[in-house]
């Protein structure tokens, strides 16, 4: 059985209302106002422990999920959501040791799931133009242990393109992001693979007519939604609120008939 020691995560549950996300320390204290706990006494600790605060309350230790790290990052920006990433990471295949550009890292939150798939020997190429986010985008990242496997660049790819070839994925989370695809063009191998990330549908109809202009094939888009249910002795329903549009995922492959003059075209205005 996992045991628990510094530097790992621990989420500290006692319901669905009251949880801690929290990195173990080598000194010092746990502390909510329930109480506070000595961080040595949780360690060798088996995850799944119940463990009770000076006052007497309970929390349960228990290995929080991908999904549980990456909502709980300092938040400077808007996150990608669970539903959305894990449908994301099967549709673009990502998965460990090929390489990924991001642009827009945000807050990091969708940079460490992509981290976590690509490792040990992948690599994630994360840009972003605001330096203020990219640093807070590195220290979640790094709050999480998985900077060693992404390379952050304050970069305005738009202008500058990527910088780096034969990208495996590259996954683009900004307002105009067709005006990336001239620049996903270049660096992703053939076969690659785009993702955007479109909170409305106006972004829909650019994005597709600058990828097709450039060799991308088998356009689609997909919106997930979430529902919870509420299952109680009394009988079950579906809660009356739920995660409902967050963004709408375009998918493509990049597949041009002639490589040579597709590249060539790439660094060319899009009409």
């Amino acid at each position: 059985m996992a045991r628990i020691k510094p530097g790992d995560l621990v989420l500290f549950y006692h319901d669905a209302n009251l949880q801690y996300l929290r990195r173990v320390m080598a000194n010092g204290d746990f502390q909510c106002h329930k109480g506070r706990l000595p961080w040595q006494e949780i360690y060798e600790k088996e995850y799944g422990s119940e463990i009770k605060t000076h006052m007497g309350f309970k929390f349960h230790l228990l290995h929080p999920s991908i999904a549980d790290s990456m909502m709980g990052v300092k938040r400077r920006t808007t996150i990608a959501y669970p539903k959305d990433v894990g449908y994301m990471l099967l549709r673009a295949s990502i998965y460990p040791g090929i390489k990924v550009a991001e642009v827009g890292s945000g807050s990091g939150a969708l940079t460490s799931v992509l981290a976590k798939y690509v490792q040990p020997h992948g690599r994630v190429f994360s840009f972003e133009r605001r330096p203020e986010f990219s640093k807070n985008s590195l220290q979640n990242v790094e709050r999480l242990g998985l900077a060693e496997f992404v390379n952050f660049d304050v970069r305005d790819v738009a202008l500058q393109g990527f910088g780096v070839k034969d990208i495996d994925v590259c996954v683009v989370d900004v307002p105009e992001p067709w005006t990336i695809a001239p620049h996903a063009a270049q660096a992703l191998c053939k076969g690659g693979r785009w993702v955007s990330l479109n909170p409305s549908t106006e972004q829909l109809q650019e994005t597709r007519r600058a990828l097709e202009t450039l060799g991308f094939k088998r356009f689609s888009v997909w919106e997930i939604m979430l529902r919870e249910m509420y299952i109680r002795p009394q009988g079950s329903r579906p809660k009356e609120r739920m995660i409902g549009h967050t963004v709408y995922m375009a998918f493509a492959d990049y597949a041009p008939e002639d490589s040579n003059s597709i590249l060539q075209d790439a660094t060319d205005p899009i009409a």
